[in-house]
């Protein structure tokens, strides 16, 4: 199996772009998931990453929340992923992650009027997306970063009333190790419809650093025929999940995660492929 690995560009803080794509080729992946700064040039950026001869595996959206039920915060959201898919259709990307508001844990007080705008400002997404030919994928959460889409059911369940064949789950160790009673068994029932596979440790460390089964993980991947990137989201050991920076030393540190990680993640899935 031809398998891209991957890792996050924010986990690297606020260095410049060619600085995090020249420490990505170092750590050996062969793409990464690029920020979606509107503000930067998508040419600009794409010929960044042809230099660095990465691959543009996934895009990760700003901070908007698309399900408030203040209408101009929701409005200005859904114009935010609107532009996001222009923009990332320019930059040459086939894919865009999805996620609810980070650091907002509670809706309105009324979970079905938090769900029908969920579900109506996605459809009114995707249909974009779909004209543009764009995956998205929605990324599961965990609640003390969002009240929505914290499991696998619910992702399958907004998927199923959104109905675009465009519309997939993104699942991550490190949330999954956190809500779902069996990370494992949720690949598996997210099946054909797992778009993206981010991986951390159960403490978001390097693989191995943590109790999170890994390893069995990405059998599962395996059973499920998933052929999709495998992209590394990791922080440095330290307070405050929002932030990249947790030291002096933090890219260095981060930049060992990487490498060892990847290592033992194309060994796993080299010997798994070949049983």
């Amino acid at each position: 199996m031809s398998r891209d690995f991957g890792l996050c560009l924010w986990s690297f803080g606020d260095i410049s772009v060619e600085e995090k794509c020249k420490i990505a080729k170092e750590i050996g992946v062969e793409g990464v998931e690029v920020q979606g700064d509107l503000t930067q040039n998508p040419n600009e950026l794409a010929n960044i990453l042809s230099t660095y001869k990465l691959k543009i595996l996934s895009v990760t959206p700003d901070n908007v929340d698309i399900s408030s039920v203040n209408e101009g915060v929701r409005l200005k959201a859904v114009q935010y992923f609107l532009d996001l898919l222009s923009w990332a259709s320019e930059l040459g990307a086939k894919r865009i992650c999805l996620h609810g508001d980070v650091g907002k844990t509670a809706g309105s007080g009324d979970n079905e009027i938090d769900w029908h705008l969920l579900v109506d400002s996605t459809k009114t997404l995707m249909s974009k997306a779909e004209a543009l030919n764009i995956e998205v994928v929605f990324e599961v959460l965990n609640r003390y970063e969002n009240h929505q889409i914290i499991t696998n059911k619910e992702a399958l369940s907004l998927i199923k009333a959104v109905n675009s064949p465009n519309l997939f789950v993104l699942l991550d160790a490190y949330h999954m190790n956190i809500e779902e009673a069996d990370p494992i068994d949720a690949i598996k029932k997210a099946g054909r419809k797992l778009g993206v596979y981010h991986v951390a440790d159960s403490n978001r460390q390097a693989v191995g650093n943590g109790h999170a089964n890994i390893k069995g993980q990405i059998e599962a991947l395996h059973e499920i025929n998933y052929n999709g990137p495998i992209i590394m989201e990791m922080m440095a050991e330290g307070p405050n999940p929002f932030t990249a920076v947790k030291g002096e030393d933090y890219l260095q540190v981060l930049t060992n995660y990487y490498k060892t990680s990847l290592e033992t993640l194309k060994s796993w899935d080299e010997i798994i492929y070949t049983k």
